[in-house]
């Protein structure tokens, strides 16, 4: 597969490429993309808490953190 990159894009995948241990531009741009996986799954993860606060399916955080840290064995002064 060829992709065609505006100049500008180039030098800056090559750029980075000279940082990394490997040099390679193929890692540059899997790590791009894999940043920008993240991103979508953080953004749509955002999203449900917004939804679920809307709707109302919201606790007080005394509450969570009492029974988050019961479950996990995680001492109040911790």
């Amino acid at each position: 597969m060829q992709i065609d990159l505006p100049q500008e894009l180039i030098l800056r995948v090559q750029q980075r490429a000279a940082l990394l241990p490997s040099g390679s531009e193929s890692e540059v741009i899997r790590k791009a993309l894999d940043s920008l996986d993240l991103f979508e799954e953080e953004k749509n993860a955002i999203q449900v808490g917004i939804d679920a606060w809307r709707s109302g399916d919201v606790q007080p955080l005394t509450e969570f953190d009492s029974e988050f840290r019961a479950k996990n064995r995680i001492h109040l002064d911790s």
